[in-house]
């Protein structure tokens, strides 16, 4: 004999009207105009335990929603909506420990008034075009906004309504025929969603196959073996990837092994277009996709599908614009990239072809002349500019004999190898005292060693260069009779 024990739990509660109770935000108390569709939102409450949301027409009242519970989330969303042009009345509650239950303030706001039919649904499940689906399967579809109900035909044949002909199933959104679907076979599905106004209109027709044989894909527990096993094949494939917002499209494929693939495109009222039944697809433009991998299943004398989805964003991207090159190396050696762009970008100096790496910063860089080049990770471009060589007193003459034989007669600088793009403009020579000698034109000879037309004595002597790119470079050389 099975006994049952009841448990009877009283709720002692209390109305708050203070800082600890929460008031709604969205909308605010005494809003009127507000979309049918509009979310519910209140202020957080710190330490509960849980809310409680009641929707109502009258003050206090629950006719919409009834005591409801929203967990710890400080929102709740109307699964069809709220009544048109009413005053909805909202009552939160919440749960703390060792507390007896709060009831807030209530508070009210108005809804719109409708003038239009609602839009167009789709199906949430089974998806269109999906197949394999079992012949009991309840169907789903999306809210539409200002829908008060759906009138639902099923049929075996495009238009057809053999087996559901335009039934009102009210304010819900799902139907589950009593006695299941035809099994192996093309469903087509109509929902028409209507208000007082009147029926959404050019509401497209939906289909999926359905199957009399139901295949467990697992994963589930192998005795024979001792494993797991799983029949849908295994899916690596990322959420976000690159749109070249300067390609008509961008192609994609799939590493995963599978016996087919489908890709669709999700539309903004939650349908979906397949784009490709391949294992490559192009994709058209940036938002919302599905990609779907599936194996063949052999049962009896069928072909059943396992599958996986992802859903997956297609973001901007693009080649990167190189701003500007913070050269640090003379400091510490370092070089710093500043790219802009809509992509994601990895870095590599000297060569077009790598290593790449995601900091913009490179250490240990030579003064020598270097190219960069910023590689955007979806295979939008690449962009390459250069950083100069950085000039150094090595650059210069160390010494210069002003003896008259024409031979190093004169002391100047001399453009190196692989400079680059670096001009020196002027060059100030200085004794051992600081006193200025001569500035010096690097396009003509160079300094003879004199000063006021007399002969200099062997020494030491100090120069400033200063280059195009306003460089300075200091140093000294000898000057040996």
């Amino acid at each position: 004999m099975r006994s049952a024990t009841l448990t009877i739990i009283i709720l002692m509660t209390f109305t708050c009207f203070g800082q600890d109770c929460s008031l709604i935000t969205t909308p605010v108390d005494g809003d009127v105009d507000i979309a049918v569709d509009s979310p519910i939102r209140w202020s957080a409450v710190p330490n509960i335990i849980g809310f409680v949301v009641s929707l109502g027409t009258t003050p206090g009242g629950g006719e919409i929603v009834n005591r409801r519970s929203s967990g710890q989330n400080n929102f709740y969303i109307p699964e069809v909506g709220l009544p048109a042009d009413t005053k909805i009345y909202v009552t939160i509650g919440y749960f703390k420990a060792g507390q007896d239950f709060t009831t807030c303030e209530i508070e009210s706001f108005r809804t719109v008034k409708i003038t239009e039919a609602p839009n167009c649904t789709s199906l949430k499940n089974p998806i269109n075009n999906s197949s394999n689906i079992a012949a009991e399967t309840q169907l789903d579809w999306l809210y539409s906004p200002t829908a008060t109900g759906y009138i639902l035909s099923i049929g075996t044949s495009a238009g057809g309504t053999d087996v559901l002909d335009g039934f009102d199933v009210g304010n819900v959104l799902n139907y589950e025929a009593p006695e299941g679907l035809p099994a192996d076979t093309e469903i087509f599905v109509s929902i028409v969603p209507y208000n007082d106004i009147g029926n959404a209109i050019n509401c497209r027709e939906e289909s999926f196959i359905t199957t009399s044989v139901v295949v467990d894909c697992g994963p589930y527990y192998d005795y024979l073996t001792g494993t797991s096993i799983t029949l849908s094949p295994d899916i690596n494939f990322p959420k976000r990837i690159g749109f070249c917002v300067r390609s008509p499209s961008t192609r994609i494929s799939s590493d995963d092994d599978a016996d087919g693939y489908r890709w669709f495109m999700v539309n903004s009222d939650g349908s979906e277009t397949l784009i490709s039944s391949e294992k490559i697809a192009d994709i058209p433009k940036i938002g919302t996709y599905r990609y779907e991998a599936y194996n063949n299943i052999e049962q009896s004398t069928t072909t059943v599908e396992c599958g996986k989805s992802v859903i997956f964003q297609v973001l901007p991207s693009d080649s990167a614009t190189i701003h500007s090159i913070e050269d640090h190396r003379r400091s510490n050696g370092q070089v710093a990239i500043i790219a802009e762009g809509q992509g994601l970008y990895e870095f590599a100096l000297d060569s077009r072809s790598g290593p790449y790496q995601d900091s913009s910063v490179f250490h240990n860089v030579t003064n020598d002349f270097h190219k960069v080049f910023v590689r955007d990770k979806n295979g939008c471009g690449i962009t390459e500019s250069s950083i100069q060589r950085k000039l150094t007193s090595d650059d210069f003459p160390k010494f210069f004999t002003p003896n008259g034989d024409n031979v190093n007669d004169h002391w100047q600088f001399i453009t190196p190898k692989l400079q680059g793009e670096i001009t020196v403009t002027s060059i100030h020579i200085f004794n051992r005292y600081g006193n200025l000698l001569t500035i010096i034109d690097p396009n003509l000879k160079g300094w003879d060693g004199t000063f006021k037309g007399s002969p200099l004595p062997a020494s030491d002597y100090w120069f400033r260069a200063y280059a195009e790119n306003g460089e300075e470079i200091r140093g000294h050389f000898t000057l040996k009779r």
